[in-house]
Parts: C-alpha cells; sequence; structure tokens
C-alpha cells in the first residue's frame, strides 16, 4: 500500500489514539503526501466526513492540507450531513407505512450501523437505505404490491422480501433467514417499530458485504473494526456456529485478517480458530492478504462496474475466490443453484 493508504488506515476510525496520530506525522514528515489523492479515495470508499473530521480535530499535526480541498470536504461533510437526516425522515415515514399494514421491517447495513456503531451517521456516506420485509414476494396481492412500490419509488429506500440478496450473495451462500428473523429484536425508531439483526447475525453480514467489495473497501473495513470496538454483546462462539450455518466461515475469517492488518481490531485468542478454516485455506487467504496489502494499492474507485454490472477483473479478486467454496465458485460463474459439496 502507498503512504497515502496508510494515512487512510489510520484516520478510518471513530477515535484516534496517539498512535495513529503519530502514523499520520511519520508520513507526513517523510513523504511528499499527495492531498488529493488520500480525500479522493477517502471520498470513493465512503469515509471522507470521518477522514476530514478527524484530520481537522487534530490540526496539531500541521499537516498544511491546501484550502481548496478543505472546503471541498467541508461542503461534502455538509451536504451528507443534511442528507443522511432526510433520509432518516424518509424511513421514519416508510416504516409508518409498513406499520399500519402490519409488515415487520428489518433494517440492514448502513441504517443499523448509523444507529448501533457510529457515534454521528454523517461520518460515512451511503446511497440508500437497505430493508427486509417479513414477508415473501408470493404472499403480497398484486394491487398490494404495486401500491407499495409506488410508494417506496425514488425514496432511496433499497427493499427486498423476507431475506436480502446481498447477504446471500445473490444466492451463493445459504444464509438462513429464518433463523436471522427469529433472532431479531425489536427497537423504536423515531416512534417506529424496527427489527434489527441480533450482534453475531449484523457481524456476519458485515463481513459478506466487505467480501462483495473484495475486502479493500474502506468503509467496510471501518464497519467491521468500529463494530468490534463498539458492539460488546457479540459472542464470538455464537458467531462462528452461525458462520459455519451458513457456510461463509472462510468469509469471516478473510474479512477478520483483512481488517486486523489494515486497520486493527480486538479479536480473541480463540476468535478465529473458531471458525474453523482449514490449515491449507487460512494460510492461502493469508499470504494472498499480506501480498496484496505489500503491492497494491487501495482502488481508486472499489464501487466501479462494468456494463454488465460487474466489476471489472484483478487481482482483487483472488481474496473472493479463496474464500469461496467450490459450489460458491460455480455459481458465481455459472448462476448455478446451490448444492453443497
Amino acid at each position: 500500500m502507498i503512504p497515502e493508504d496508510r494515512v487512510l488506515f489510520a484516520c478510518a476510525r471513530q477515535i484516534m489514539l496517539s498512535e495513529h496520530k503519530q502514523t499520520v506525522l511519520d508520513f507526513n514528515r517523510n513523504y511528499n503526501l499527495s492531498w488529493d489523492v488520500i480525500f479522493s479515495k477517502a471520498e470513493q470508499h465512503g469515509v471522507a466526513p470521518l477522514i476530514y473530521i478527524n484530520l481537522c480535530q487534530h490540526n496539531n499535526l500541521k499537516l498544511n492540507i491546501p484550502a481548496a480541498i478543505s472546503e471541498h470536504y467541508h461542503k461534502v461533510t455538509l451536504r451528507n450531513s443534511i442528507a443522511k437526516e432526510r433520509r432518516a425522515q424518509k424511513l421514519a415515514e416508510v416504516l409508518a407505512y409498513f406499520r399500519e399494514r402490519s409488515i415487520d421491517v428489518l433494517l440492514i447495513k448502513g441504517g443499523a450501523l448509523d444507529l448501533l456503531v457510529y457515534e454521528n451517521p454523517a461520518y460515512v456516506t451511503s446511497n440508500d437505505i437497505d430493508i427486509v420485509l417479513r414477508r415473501r414476494l408470493e404472499d403480497f396481492d398484486p394491487v398490494a404490491l404495486r401500491h407499495m412500490m409506488d410508494t417506496l419509488h425514488g425514496s432511496g429506500i433499497e427493499f427486498d422480501y423476507y431475506g436480502h440478496h446481498d447477504m446471500t450473495i445473490n444466492g451463493a451462500l445459504p444464509v438462513d433467514f429464518s433463523r436471522i428473523w427469529g433472532d431479531a429484536r425489536a427497537i423504536d425508531y423515531r416512534g417506529q417499530p424496527v427489527y434489527l439483526m441480533c450482534p453475531e447475525d449484523m457481524f456476519i453480514s458485515l463481513c459478506i458485504n466487505s467480501c462483495r467489495k473484495r475486502f479493500f473497501r474502506l468503509k467496510s473495513l471501518m464497519d467491521i473494526a468500529e463494530t468490534l470496538r463498539v458492539e460488546k454483546a457479540l459472542q464470538w462462539e455464537r458467531m462462528a456456529e452461525k458462520a459455519k450455518a451458513y457456510d461463509c466461515q472462510n468469509i469471516v475469517h478473510t474479512a477478520l485478517h483483512v481488517t486486523r492488518l489494515t486497520l486493527g481490531c480486538n479479536i480473541p485468542e480463540m476468535g478465529m480458530q473458531r471458525l474453523g478454516v482449514g490449515k491449507l485455506r487460512a494460510a492461502m487467504i493469508e499470504t494472498a492478504v499480506s501480498k496484496l496489502i505489500r503491492f497494491t494499492t487501495l482502488p481508486a474507485n472499489p464501487n466501479a462496474v462494468s456494463i454488465n454490472q460487474q466489476r471489472p477483473a484483478d487481482i482483487s479478486l483472488i481474496l473472493p475466490y479463496l474464500a469461496y467454496r467450490g459450489y460458491q465458485i460455480r455459481h458465481k460463474l455459472f448462476h448455478e443453484v446451490p448444492s453443497r459439496e
């Protein structure tokens, strides 16, 4: 990773310790840092507001960030604060809509993290809010379905029926949403009920999402690191058991290893072992992670897609495919119906 990436790793956190500040100072002193690159990557990786806030709050670092860059990211941060509040208001309206129709709603991904992990939702950016309805598509009356889709159109809220395609990676993972719903807990959100996944399922979902982004999207890494720092109720043994049940223990292992080597995170002594990843597979994953960190750089645009809605092939593909099981690779390549080996 280049020096600019290392600065981003040091700043991508809600609490910057003295060691992180020292890292920024050292790289600023020893390298001719490109602040254009740092802030451009921060924006593309969904963490620009927090990076900007952290660097501004620690102005004793005397980093000499160009005024034009500071002004741009001040505006980005302000716009994100406004957008997040508008989206939160819209979510409350949507939850009221489903409450009137006795449909339970599960809030996942960034929307859940804004409530549980981030002290200020404006620290990170997102394009939408993801929810899951506790009703299957075939259970909807066509007229009611049309009315619902018209209501949610243009709301910035993405929804799925009973399960969510991102968490199953479009069917590649056998995630048990009946179990997820059974373990979810209801909370009050601006006067409306909404469900959140239990800590173990939420953490697994973050690792799966990191895999979808090829493990090196900064926001995904920060989501994992900050959740481990903030969420004290997570039970590692139960999380590992669920990861095995969903056949994504390799994915969780990879996400944890990348996060530990980039942002740093606290993993219990037996945390990785409980996942039960084979020694050869673990060695291959860990070797690949070390090589990617040493010889590559954070992607300039981690969300880029080609015309067939797939990200361009590059060396970053190696990690997801090391983490997938054989039948999962076949499903990804040929869209086969998953059948475990």
